[in-house]
């Protein structure tokens, strides 16, 4: 595994989960810009005001201190669900690996990171979201993430 330090994620990462929001949604390809993304509030809720209320996540910096990864948990209301919306008392994850580092063992290292602090917070499950295809899964089944019902079409809705 690539040596990386986590941190808690903060306001001052509201451009870096904008910059992983945009990669997540182009996994497979090119689909959207940054200004669609930014124009599309069910995309732009995901790191706007980030973070409000009980929302947490952790950033995973290289040895020069370069973010390379982040993971982050948001509670979402039914009035302005995500994608993983199950409850509002179940906050969605989200993650992004810069595609350089990826199959380095980091989303499993941030996966474990962020379940023992929901753990820690008495947290009862986390939702995700994820495409039909996107190779994520895997790593969300090796992680104990199971289908949940209600998943909206082309996308597996899953809760670990």
């Amino acid at each position: 595994m690539t040596n990386v330090s986590l941190r808690g994620a903060t306001a001052a990462d509201r451009g870096l989960l904008a910059r992983a929001t945009l990669d997540d949604l182009n996994w497979k390809s090119p689909r959207f810009t940054r200004s669609e993304v930014e124009d599309t509030p069910q995309f732009r809720h995901y790191y706007d005001e980030w973070p409000t209320g009980e929302d947490f996540g952790l950033v995973a910096e290289d040895t020069t201190g370069v973010a390379v990864a982040a993971v982050w948990l948001r509670y979402f209301t039914a009035d302005g669900p995500g994608y993983g919306f199950v409850a509002a008392t179940t906050p969605e994850l989200s993650i992004w690996v810069d595609a350089e580092h990826r199959g380095q063992g980091i989303g499993g290292l941030l996966l474990r990171q962020v379940a023992e602090v929901a753990r820690s917070r008495g947290v009862a499950a986390i939702s995700l979201s994820v495409e039909d295809g996107n190779p994520g899964a895997r790593l969300y089944v090796r992680h104990g993430f199971r289908p949940a019902p209600n998943g909206t079409p082309g996308c597996l809705l899953m809760q670990l």
